[in-house]
């Protein structure tokens, strides 16, 4: 568990994050996804823990380990014997089958048992998305899945989660600060039911500073959606959520060579418009040195001195 952050943050949250860092574990969620279903279905928090497991186990492919070592890591279940007798923690290891038990979420997870069921399938289709392309641990990667989890509404996740990529990635700080004050920002509506324009003010201040396009976001949409919710907040309207833009990046599923080749036919139109000098090694190395100073640059939407 992720620990040690600027706020407290709950098992939940925590176990997303993990599971963004490495999405191949994300078919563990099976299990409280499954136990979701199963209860609403027999309309019960005490399901059978047979049936839990045949649920998951449908699908469940990439995550090897036992059951037991799964819901211990899990931390959100809790297994009953026939007898009454209450098992939690570690003391799951020491069941040995699943038969004549019961399992249930632990008593603090039932209280909001609404809210968790739709967080899970939220976390499932971001991690899903995740998943479908190789991961690269750059800071543009992670710009992009951060913009994912704050548009399905999960801003406790987007706001501890920023803080965490800030810590990473500290050239893209006021990206980072910008989704933290957007978090801040409904997170306070959502818990005291007041719009904090100060947090509002900042967020806008921030994104600002990024110009009109930053890697795949579309920033330029988003200080004019925030500078509209501004204004409509001072007429008194009630405060509704803002999307991020994200540009397609066609790089994602493409392999290495194939963006070789790309960079390679874009250099050789670049070369072209320069003036069609022959290629030589020399001024080979100054003219790529050129062309990906200037790609570089206008990736991040620096100016490009000429």
């Amino acid at each position: 568990m992720i620990q040690d952050t600027w706020f407290e943050v709950g098992r939940l949250e925590s176990l997303f994050i993990e599971i963004i860092d490495d999405p191949t574990k994300k078919e563990v969620l099976l299990y409280p996804i499954c136990y979701c279903q199963l209860v609403r279905k027999e309309g019960s928090f005490e399901i059978e823990l047979g049936k839990l497991l045949r649920c998951a186990n449908k699908t469940f492919r990439s995550v090897k380990g036992e059951w037991q070592d799964i819901l211990l890591e899990l931390n959100l279940f809790q297994v009953k014997s026939k007898e009454g007798k209450v098992f939690s923690g570690k003391e799951i290891l020491t069941v040995s089958q699943s038969s004549d038990y019961t399992v249930s979420f632990q008593p603090e997870y039932r209280e909001s048992f609404q809210e968790i069921c739709s967080k899970l399938i939220k976390y499932w289709g971001v991690l899903s998305k995740i998943s479908s392309y190789a991961r690269k641990n750059t800071a543009p990667e992670y710009i992009h899945i951060l913009s994912m989890v704050f548009n399905e509404g999960l801003f406790k996740e987007a706001t501890y989660y920023s803080d965490i990529l800030l810590q990473r990635f500290p050239d893209e700080e006021e990206f980072w600060k910008l989704m933290r004050e957007l978090g801040n920002f409904y997170l306070s509506y959502i818990q005291n039911n007041d719009a904090d324009m100060k947090k509002l003010i900042t967020a806008q201040r921030l994104v600002a500073n990024l110009g009109e396009v930053y890697y795949s976001v579309d920033t330029g949409k988003l200080y004019r959606d925030l500078e509209k919710l501004r204004k409509n907040l001072m007429k008194g309207e009630s405060v509704y959520m803002v999307k991020i833009e994200l540009f397609k990046d066609r790089n994602y599923g493409r392999g290495f060579i194939t963006r070789i080749i790309d960079l390679y036919g874009k250099m050789k139109s670049f070369l072209k418009k320069r003036g069609g000098k022959r290629w030589t090694l020399m001024n080979s190395e100054t003219e790529f040195s050129c062309y990906t100073g200037a790609y570089l640059k206008r990736r991040r939407h620096l100016p490009i001195s000429t």
